[in-house]
């Protein structure tokens, strides 16, 4: 399993930003018996034989959450081993604190970053499907509501989204409104959604882009929802999870015993692995 750091220059975004991939490139179970050749039979070893050529793998695109980077998700969960077990390639990037949204005014247009951008550049890079049935959007808190989100804005590219305690907060800005934390003040959830008056039933709420992809027939993705017993943040989640259900989505939802961090998560990342299509 080979895993990679990548800069490059995003046109969504217009600046240089970076990625870690994970790519099931390598095994060392093929590189032991292509040593195993060469030490005892050189005549039979070919140099093209190691590492074997892959079909294009299936690939998640796994999203952090706020206060994070594109190295969270490997240094806090097993990622990297889970995605060996699986031949399932995970690009993590930096979505820094925006929710994955479009800040046109600036031009950083995290939405169609990893809805659309990201798919294509690392496809030119890395032996990926070009499947949407192959093809996943994932991530947890922040991120989780970011693969909702572009998951079904962008349903012509995903074909499954996993939302780990998603940060479902559309519904109720103003309970939740506080001075104690930076990503509760007023005036940061203003910079990130804009009116917070105006945001349900717009294109920042997946509930309502699960109705509308289901009443102009677009592709259906599948969903895995995962949330903590003990995350105030649940009860959202819920709702979220059974008013998707009630568009006609096929929604997968696990109410875990545990809270809004790294230990529930750990529970739930190898579920939702298991459950994308093999």
């Amino acid at each position: 399993m080979a895993r990679l750091s990548v800069d490059y220059f995003s046109a969504a975004l217009m600046r240089t930003t970076t990625l870690d991939v994970i790519l099931p490139v390598d095994n060392a179970g093929e590189a032991m018996g292509v040593d195993h050749t060469r030490r005892h039979d050189p005549s039979a070893w070919d140099r093209r034989d190691y590492p074997s050529k892959k079909p294009p793998f299936k690939t998640l695109y796994l999203l952090h959450g706020i206060t994070g980077n594109h190295t969270d998700l490997i240094s806090e969960t097993r990622i990297r081993a889970l995605a060996e077990e699986r031949n399932l390639a995970v690009v993590m990037p930096s979505g820094y604190n925006a929710f994955y949204l479009d800040h046109p005014e600036t031009h950083n247009y995290y939405g169609r970053f990893v809805g659309e951008e990201l798919l294509d550049v690392t496809r030119r890079m890395f032996p990926l499907s070009d499947r949407r049935e192959d093809t996943f959007i994932g991530g947890v808190s922040m991120g989780a509501y970011g693969a909702l989100r572009n998951g079904l804005k962008y349903c012509e590219n995903f074909g499954s989204i996993i939302a780990l305690s998603s940060a479902m907060v559309i519904d109720g800005f103003e309970q939740i409104i506080s001075d104690g934390l930076f990503f509760l003040e007023r005036t940061y959830l203003e910079s990130i959604f804009g009116d917070l008056s105006q945001v349900v039933n717009s294109d920042k709420d997946p509930a309502r882009l699960a109705a509308d992809l289901v009443y102009c027939d677009r592709p259906r993705p599948r969903i895995f929802m995962a949330s903590g017993n003990q995350d105030p943040l649940t009860p959202a989640n819920r709702v979220l999870a059974d008013r998707m259900r009630g568009t006609g989505l096929d929604v997968t939802y696990h109410e875990l015993q545990g809270g809004h961090d790294w230990n529930l998560w750990n529970q739930a990342l190898p579920m939702a692995l298991n459950w994308l299509p093999r």
